[in-house]
């Protein structure tokens, strides 16, 4: 009988193979004809992923979030200083209504995340674009405007580079980031996500099998990190208090004013 640790192997392996078999159909027979079939859509249509879709994507910017939670993450350095101060550590009890006990393990529980969320943004990225650079698969403005080969390996021109989409990466990391730790409106979240991937083909920035590629990445980084690194201490919190999400928020916004 096989151990779990061999079952998530063989279904990673599939997961894999499976993703990287539709990344090769869509590159070979469809990629082209989708995208030109969407030249043909309404203009409505475009302005909606222009002046809609990309701007949440501009701030959604990995990067931008990475200073975020580095932020957070510096806030709460100090923190065991903080907890013993008697009169930050009452006002905190007082404001929050959580125990001492309570009020160390969520800050530890906030710092989790916050790394968890900077290395997955970080290694979804750099991942990303090392395939961009290996493969060089040309945006569809090069190869169908300007004469570049479909695919140029090693290609160090990286705005010529296509695949993966590192948008729909960034989104489907994002996404799958919010669904872990909040667990409120997956299908909402990933809906979102796919309109952001979508957008890039509505941009003349990418082929659908960039998006599939892209999306893989986003998704299995964050989720691969989590169960390895973080989820046995982050469910060890879970199970020992009792809080959602806006309980985390809040004790950062008192903590921000003490």
């Amino acid at each position: 009988m096989k151990n779990s640790k061999d079952l998530d192997f063989l279904l990673s392996l599939k997961l894999l193979l499976s993703i990287s078999l539709l990344t090769v159909f869509f590159f070979s027979f469809l990629d082209i004809y989708l995208f030109e079939l969407s030249r043909s859509f309404p203009g409505l249509l475009f302005k909606f992923f222009n002046n809609v879709i990309d701007p949440i994507s501009d701030i959604l910017d990995p990067l931008n979030l990475i200073i975020l939670f580095s932020i957070v993450l510096l806030f709460n350095l100090n923190i065991q200083k903080v907890i013993s101060h008697e009169v930050k550590i009452k006002t905190l009890k007082f404001k929050t209504g959580y125990s001492l006990d309570k009020i160390r393990d969520l800050f530890y529980f906030i710092s989790l995340i916050c790394q968890h969320s900077i290395i997955s943004l970080v290694s979804a990225g750099i991942l990303c674009n090392l395939i961009k650079y290996v493969v060089g698969v040309s945006r569809p403005k090069y190869f169908l405007l300007e004469g570049y080969n479909r695919i140029n390996f090693f290609n160090i021109e990286h705005k010529v580079n296509s695949f993966p989409s590192g948008h729909t990466q960034a989104a489907f990391t994002i996404a799958i980031l919010f669904i872990i730790y909040c667990n409120r409106f997956t299908i909402f979240v990933i809906f979102v996500a796919v309109l952001m991937g979508l957008s890039r083909i509505f941009m003349s920035m990418h082929f659908p099998s960039d998006l599939i590629s892209g999306a893989y990445i986003g998704s299995i980084v964050p989720f691969i990190i989590y169960k390895y690194y973080f989820m046995k201490k982050l469910e060890a919190i879970r199970k020992k208090h009792d809080f959602s999400f806006k309980d985390l928020l809040k004790l950062m916004y008192y903590r921000i004013y003490i």
